[in-house]
C-alpha cells in the first residue's frame, strides 16, 4: 500500500434508555444531525452473508412487506418547519410531529430521500430501513417507521428527534470539560461495539461526528445507516494490505460491494498535476487509507474513523481542517498522515486516549485494535455525562465533574493539579450531604498522599473514607478503603496488619464478584510474600493479577505488577528477567502517561544497573527518575534519586558494586 501511495505521488508530480415505539425491534437512526447527509451505498449482498443474499433476491415490496409494522401514513406526520434541519445531495432532514390515534404526540425527524435512478434508489431505501429495523441499542438511533409512496415521490425514514443535534453542534454550545467529552466517546464506542459484535458483524461505513447525535439525556447515538454492510468472517482483515485489486499507477478504483448498486465507486485520476475523485459515497476525510485505495469498507476502516471521532470530540476540529481540496486530502490519507495526538493541548492531558487514537490510525489495518479492545481501554478513562451542568442551568462544575477532572490529573501523576480538584469536590459533596461522593474524594486524596510518600496523612484520609463507606453500607467502598489501608501498613513495614487488610478487601471483592478488586489484592498479597522471601508464592499471586489486568486492559494494574515482578527477579540477581519486566512496565506506564510509574521503573532500572556495576548506564535512568519525581512533587523520592545520582555519577563502571547511599541499603520495596 505504501508502494502504491509513492507511485500515486510520483504520477501527480509527473502529471439510550428509550423504549421502542413500534412493536418488534425498532431501531435506529439518523435524524437531524447530518449536515453532510449522503445516501450511501448499501453494499449489501455480494459482500455479505446468506442473510444479505436473501435480501437481494427478494423484491422491494416483499422486503417492505416484512416491515409493515413500521409503515406510517403521511397523515400521521405534521411538519413543524418548512425548512430542513439539515440536507445533503440525496436527502434532507425535517423536524415533524408524529400524531397517531391513541398515542402521545412525538417529535420526530423525517429523512426525506431524493432519487434519480429508481431501481438503485429502491434498493438503497429498503436496505437502510431493513438494516435499521434490526438494531436496538441505547447508543444506536432508533427507527420509528417509514413512509413509502414512490408514485408520489415519497420515501421517508422517520426517527426520534434528538434535540441536541450532532456532536459537533452540541460541543459548540459550551466549554465542555475532558471527562464530559470522554463520556461521548464511550457512548460512541459502545454503539460501534454493538454493530461489530452482531452475528454477522455490521460495518457502519460512514462514522464521523456529523453522524453521531446527542440525545436529550446527553448520550451519543450513532445514526445514518445508508452505508452499513454485513461483513463476512473472511473479509474483515486482508492477508496483504499491499494487495489492492485494480490499483495501478495513479488510478485506483474501489469496486462497489453490490453490482447493482454501485454508489461506492471511487476513481482517482491524476491530471494536470491534480487529483480528481468521482463518486465516493462515504466521507473522504474520515476514510481509511485502504478504502481510498480500493478496498471495501470493513470493521478495521470503522476503527480508523473512530480514531477521528475521538479527535473531533476532543478538539472540535474535523480531520484535515486546513485542506479543502479533495486531492490534497487523498494524498494525506494515502500517505498515512495523521495528527500527533500528544501535541494537542487538550489531548495531552489524557495520554491513554492519545495512545489509543494512534493505534486506531495504524496504516496497516491488521494492526488496528478491534472495538472490544477500544472499549476496554476507554472504560478506565475518567468521564461524566454533561447532564448535570446542562440540567441545572449553571456552568458551575458538579462534585462529580470535579472528581473526574481530578482523576485525569492524578492518573498521570499530576498531583499538584489533582489535589485542589478533589478538595473542591469534597467540599461540595459535604455541603450537599452526599456521603458517597465525599468518601470517594477522601479516598482519592488518600491515594495522592500515599503516592507522594506522605503515609500518615494518607492513612487519615483512608480512615475517614472507611467510616463513610461503612455508614452508607457500601461494601465495595469499604473493600477499597481496606486495600489502601493495607498499602499504608505495608509501607510502614507492618506486614501482618497489611496482610490482614488485604485479605479483608479480597474477601469482600470475592463476595461481590469484583474480578478487578481480586486482581489488585492478589498483586498486593504477592508483595507480602515477596517481602518474606517466599518468592514462589509471590510469583503465583503476581501472575494471577497480571492475567486479569491484561484481560481487562487495566494497564495501570498490569504495569504495577510487572514492576514488582522485576523487583523480585532483581532481588534474586536474575537481571535479564528483571530488565524484561521493568521494560514491559515502562512501556505501559508511558502508554497511559503515568509519570509516577515511569519514575519508579526508571529508578528501579538505574538501581539494577548500579548493582551490576554499570554506573555509566545507570546514571541517565536515575537522572530522568529524579526529574519526574520533581515534576510530580515527591520531594522525598527526588532527594533519594539525587543522592543516588551523585553516587553513580562519581563511580566508574566495575565488575561489582554495592549500594552506598544512606536509606537505600536494600532493594526498594515492591510497594515502591
Amino acid at each position: 500500500m505504501e508502494t502504491f501511495a509513492a507511485e500515486l505521488l510520483e504520477s501527480v508530480h509527473d502529471l439510550d434508555d428509550r423504549k421502542p415505539i413500534c412493536k418488534p425491534p425498532p431501531p435506529t437512526t439518523d435524524d437531524n444531525a447530518d449536515k453532510e447527509i449522503t445516501l450511501k451505498a448499501v453494499q449489501d449482498t455480494q459482500n455479505g452473508a446468506g442473510e444479505e443474499t436473501q435480501l437481494k433476491n427478494s423484491s422491494m415490496k416483499t422486503r417492505l412487506g416484512r416491515l409493515s409494522y413500521l409503515r406510517l401514513r403521511t397523515d400521521d406526520i405534521e411538519f413543524t418547519s418548512s425548512q430542513p434541519h439539515s440536507h445533503g445531495g440525496k436527502a434532507e432532514v425535517v423536524k415533524a410531529t408524529l400524531k397517531r390515534a391513541g398515542s402521545t404526540e412525538l417529535q420526530v425527524a423525517v429523512k426525506k430521500l431524493r432519487y434519480d435512478d429508481e431501481r438503485k434508489f429502491c434498493n438503497e431505501f429498503v436496505h437502510e430501513v431493513d438494516m435499521m429495523a434490526q438494531l436496538l441499542h441505547r447508543n444506536i438511533a432508533r427507527l420509528i417507521g417509514f413512509v413509502e409512496d414512490l408514485e408520489e415521490g415519497k420515501a421517508w425514514i422517520v426517527m426520534c428527534w434528538e434535540p441536541n443535534g450532532n456532536v459537533s453542534e452540541f460541543l459548540a454550545t459550551g466549554e465542555w470539560e475532558i471527562p464530559e467529552r470522554i463520556s461521548l466517546i464511550k457512548d460512541t464506542f459502545a454503539g460501534i461495539e454493538y454493530l461489530h459484535t452482531r452475528q454477522p458483524p455490521i460495518c457502519h461505513g460512514d462514522l464521523k461526528s456529523l453522524n453521531i447525535l446527542v440525545s436529550a439525556s446527553y448520550r451519543a447515538i450513532i445514526t445514518d445507516f445508508g452505508s452499513t454492510r454485513i461483513v463476512r468472517k473472511t473479509e474483515d482483515r486482508r492477508e496483504d494490505p499491499d494487495d489492492v485489486p485494480g490499483a495501478t499507477g495513479a488510478s485506483a478504483i474501489a469496486q462497489a460491494t453490490d453490482d447493482e448498486i454501485d454508489l461506492t465507486r471511487i476513481t482517482i485520476v491524476a491530471s494536470n498535476n491534480q487529483l480528481t475523485l468521482t463518486g465516493p459515497a462515504w466521507s473522504l476525510r474520515w476514510a481509511a487509507p485502504e478504502v481510498v485505495l480500493g478496498e471495501p469498507q470493513n470493521l478495521a476502516s470503522d476503527i480508523w474513523a473512530a480514531g477521528w471521532i475521538c479527535w473531533e470530540v476532543m478538539t472540535n476540529k474535523v480531520p484535515f481542517p486546513e485542506l479543502n481540496s479533495e486531492g490534497a486530502i487523498v494524498l494525506k490519507v494515502v500517505e498515512g498522515h495523521v495528527p500527533v495526538a500528544r501535541e494537542d493541548t487538550q489531548l495531552s492531558q489524557i495520554i491513554s486516549l492519545c495512545s489509543l487514537m494512534t493505534d486506531c490510525w495504524a496504516f496497516d489495518s491488521r494492526n488496528r485494535p478491534d472495538i472490544a479492545r477500544c472499549n476496554r481501554e476507554v472504560k478506565w478513562m475518567p468521564s461524566v455525562s454533561p447532564l448535570g451542568r446542562k440540567d441545572s442551568g449553571s456552568n458551575a462544575p458538579s462534585a462529580e465533574l470535579l472528581h473526574q477532572k481530578g482523576l485525569i490529573h492524578s492518573s498521570q501523576g499530576s498531583f499538584k493539579e489533582a489535589i485542589p480538584l478533589f478538595q473542591q469536590a469534597l467540599s461540595i459533596a459535604t455541603s450537599a450531604g452526599d456521603q458517597r461522593r465525599s468518601a470517594a474524594a477522601l479516598s482519592e486524596l488518600g491515594r495522592i498522599y500515599y503516592g507522594t510518600s506522605r503515609y500518615a496523612e494518607a492513612g487519615q484520609y483512608f480512615t475517614r473514607a472507611q467510616d463513610l463507606w461503612t455508614q452508607i453500607g457500601d461494601q465495595s467502598g469499604q473493600a477499597t478503603a481496606f486495600y489502601w489501608t493495607g498499602k499504608v501498613y505495608h509501607h510502614q513495614s507492618e506486614l501482618t496488619q497489611a496482610e490482614e487488610s488485604y485479605t479483608l478487601a479480597r474477601n469482600i471483592y470475592t463476595r461481590l464478584g469484583s474480578i478487578i478488586g481480586q486482581a489488585y489484592t492478589s498483586s498486593s498479597l504477592g508483595d507480602i510474600f515477596y517481602e518474606r522471601s517466599q518468592y514462589t508464592e509471590a510469583v503465583e499471586f503476581y501472575n494471577q493479577a497480571i492475567d486479569i489486568f491484561a484481560r481487562l486492559s487495566d494497564h495501570m494494574g498490569q504495569a504495577d505488577t510487572l514492576m514488582r515482578l522485576g523487583e523480585l527477579f532483581r532481588a534474586r540477581s536474575e537481571y535479564t528477567e528483571a530488565e524484561e519486566f521493568f521494560n514491559q512496565a515502562l512501556k505501559l506506564y508511558s502508554r497511559i502517561g503515568h509519570n509516577i510509574g515511569r519514575a519508579n521503573v526508571l529508578d528501579n532500572l538505574g538501581y539494577m544497573y548500579h548493582l551490576q556495576g554499570l554506573n555509566t548506564k545507570a546514571a541517565p535512568f536515575i537522572a530522568e527518575a529524579r526529574s519526574l519525581y520533581a515534576l510530580i512533587g515527591d520531594s522525598k523520592r527526588e532527594e533519594e534519586s539525587s543522592n543516588w545520582f551523585n553516587v553513580v555519577s562519581t563511580q566508574g563502571d566495575s565488575s561489582n558494586s554495592s549500594p552506598s547511599v544512606s536509606g537505600n541499603n536494600d532493594a526498594p520495596s515492591p510497594a515502591h
